[in-house]
């Protein structure tokens, strides 16, 4: 049976409901929607076309509800135990709860293909097409102790790494790797395992000379051919694009730990962390692709005003 499709104000309109907000539509809109997206992280445009692409990818049917997205928006943006899902959504099952939850978590996480470029897609011609950085989210230690969970990044705390490559040219993300312990491997090494291999076979293939902007951990002579770091020598220029192609990429990751589940301590096994963990970061990855799209989110041009 066909599932039914809702657009963006309706729902506003079931997330306000949710929030016992009423009369909203004689508020302010930009208020209405700052509740929403403060309540649940994503936009309600981003829920539509979410949901949009769950019914062309017949992720949900005419039982679905719009109020069980809510629950996993909810999960990931605030981190939320199963109780205090319970008391914000007034159910009283936990297992409800839990159910709703991860399975809108990989409903979610299926739509990140759609939304990343291929690299063919984000060929353009340009010899630096990719920034790419490593980015860490707190664990739980686990059991049994060991040292490659250490995070430099959380003062030797456990944390699980990805290795996250966005566009240059185009506000899209175009590479994702891990989790990896970052304790085992800084990102250089990590970098080796599988991205660096493929950009190697993707230009002999396609006799281009593509390479990769990164931050000062991936410098390393026998990768030079590969990946451009910040170096004295850069003319000003070429200085002050590096930078801004950089900080975008700091910027995409920062829209990441927006994301609680992402920033704050993660609890969640469902029987195996780390792949609940991909799950979630994978999921997340997806919806703020999804606001990069409709302009919820926004990364800077890297290129410099040549005024």
């Amino acid at each position: 049976m066909a599932a039914e499709s809702f657009s963006a104000n309706q729902f506003l309109a079931f997330g306000m409901d949710i929030l016992g907000v009423e009369r909203w539509e004689f508020l302010k809109e930009s208020s209405v929607i700052d509740r929403f997206t403060n309540a649940f992280g994503a936009k309600p445009i981003t829920c539509a076309q979410m949901w949009a692409d769950f019914i062309a990818m017949s992720e949900v049917d005419k039982k679905s509800k719009p109020k069980h997205l809510f629950i996993t928006l909810r999960f990931l943006y605030k981190n939320d135990t199963e109780l205090d899902l319970m008391s914000f959504f007034k159910i009283g099952s936990d297992n409800t709860i839990r159910k709703w939850c991860w399975c809108y978590v990989k409903k979610i996480q299926k739509l990140l293909k759609g939304k990343m470029l291929t690299w063919e897609e984000s060929d353009d011609g340009m010899i630096f097409f990719m920034t790419v950085d490593g980015t860490h989210c707190p664990i739980e230690e686990p059991r049994p102790f060991s040292k490659i969970w250490s995070s430099h990044k959380f003062g030797g705390d456990a944390g699980l790494n990805y290795e996250v490559g966005l566009s240059i040219n185009k506000a899209k993300l175009i590479w994702l790797h891990g989790p990896t312990p970052p304790g085992l491997h800084n990102d250089l090494e990590v970098s080796r395992e599988e991205l660096l291999p493929k950009l190697r076979a993707y230009n002999e293939t396609n006799t281009k000379e593509l390479r990769i902007l990164a931050d000062g951990i991936y410098e390393a002579e026998e990768e030079m051919d590969l990946i451009s770091t910040k170096n004295e020598f850069d003319p000003h220029d070429i200085e002050e694009f590096k930078d801004r192609a950089l900080s975008r990429q700091e910027k995409f990751n920062l829209f990441l730990k927006k994301w609680d589940v992402l920033s704050t301590l993660f609890r969640h096994d469902q029987g195996d962390f780390l792949v609940a963990h991909r799950s979630c970061f994978e999921a997340i990855t997806a919806i703020c692709c999804y606001q990069l799209d409709n302009g919820s989110y926004s990364l800077f041009d890297p290129y410099p005003d040549p005024s």
